[in-house]
């Protein structure tokens, strides 16, 4: 089975599962990022997601053997980049 939201071609066994959270600036909610989804095994981005109205946001359709990290960039430009290591689909 294949997601065609994916930017990469992965292999998704029996067990299909997801990545999901909520991005915060200075503890508050924060709607205006970029997140990319990474593949740790070749460093290629898997996809590319915008969080909600609320900050949320989830990558659907993974392995749960899937290694991955999550950069969340800000679009204003106001803050550095975040990165999220060691992200395993559930």
């Amino acid at each position: 089975m294949q997601s065609s939201n994916l930017l990469q071609s992965i292999s998704v066994g029996s067990v299909i599962a997801k990545v999901a959270g909520s991005v915060k600036k200075l503890g508050q909610q924060y709607e205006d990022a970029t997140l990319v989804l990474y593949n740790k095994a070749n460093l290629q981005p898997i996809a590319i997601r915008k969080p909600d109205q609320n900050g949320d946001y989830q990558f659907l359709g993974l392995n749960t053997d899937l290694k991955t990290f999550i950069v969340a960039f800000d679009n204003n430009k106001q803050s550095n980049a975040v990165i999220q290591d060691n992200v395993v689909p559930k």
